[in-house]
């Protein structure tokens, strides 16, 4: 039977960067606490951003986009394609990033690299911060400009019973979005027996699937054996690939990604 133990360790693969910072209190420094805003806490929060309004033009976030803070000392999330960690100042006012460091994956979809600037750039000032609802549940980072990052609570899918769709590959540093035409198409669902049924993007099988410290170890995958061209063919090889031996996996809100040993990955989403 699956247990469910989601990473919160940015990928190995996906890490061309210095060491990732590690914020520690000595002598009389103040230990990494909480913090409040409004009465609902915001620390120990998984935050997935919505939205970010610049100049008045609002831009929907794409999936996997999140910002969680660590502590009142640290902050870390994804931009929509790259993940970051950063030393930070968290009070029940305001949030201020400091020195940050973040994963160089190249986004090949122009719309993620543009909403990953344009969320950099937002947290990269001082915001005020401010919640909405009434269990405090939204979450409005505000920039002196009046720009503004809007953030929901979001508690991480089950990876267990969850019809997890395909929505992206990456492979040698490149993240790639699915064609059109090929969205939809692939999918895993990963069952209380240990199995995991799978849909490649042409065809369908399963395997045996065991969960231990955020990873999986799948067993021989038995598919079906149709013939597959174009984008179809494309997903099911990355498919194949990561489903064979050893695979990371992490969630983060509705988001799963998984990656293999030699740095090929699928991100997929939970369906809604």
């Amino acid at each position: 039977m699956f247990t469910q133990r989601s990473t919160r360790a940015l990928f190995a693969t996906a890490l061309p960067l210095a060491a990732l910072v590690t914020v520690t209190a000595c002598g009389n420094e103040k230990a990494p606490g909480s913090v409040k805003v409004g009465g609902a806490p915001v620390t120990g929060v998984h935050w997935t951003v919505e939205s970010v309004t610049v100049n008045g033009t609002t831009t929907k976030a794409p999936g996997g986009a999140y910002v969680e803070f660590v502590s009142d000392e640290r902050v870390r999330g994804n931009y929509g394609c790259n993940h970051f960690d950063a030393e930070a100042r968290v009070t029940a006012d305001s949030v201020d990033l400091g020195r940050s460091d973040r994963t160089l994956m190249l986004c090949e979809d122009k719309g993620r690299r543009a909403f990953e600037k344009t969320l950099a750039r937002a947290l990269a000032d001082k915001n005020t911060v401010q919640t909405e609802g009434t269990k405090g549940d939204r979450l409005l980072l505000t920039r002196s400009n009046g720009d503004t990052v809007t953030l929901a609570e979001r508690r991480d899918a089950r990876l267990v019973g969850t019809t997890w769709t395909v929505t992206g590959l990456n492979s040698d540093g490149v993240a790639q979005s699915l064609p059109k035409a090929a969205r939809g198409r692939a999918r895993l669902v990963f069952e209380k027996d240990g199995r995991v049924s799978a849909r490649l993007g042409c065809n369908s099988g399963g395997a045996k699937a065991t969960v231990e410290d955020g990873h999986l170890t799948f067993g021989p995958l038995v598919t079906t054996k149709m013939g597959c061209f174009g984008a179809a063919a494309d997903i099911e090889k990355t498919m194949r690939k990561v489903l064979e031996g050893t695979a990371r996996y992490d969630i983060q809100g509705d988001a799963l990604t998984l990656t293999g040993a030699d740095g090929t990955g699928i991100s997929l989403s939970a369906e809604k």
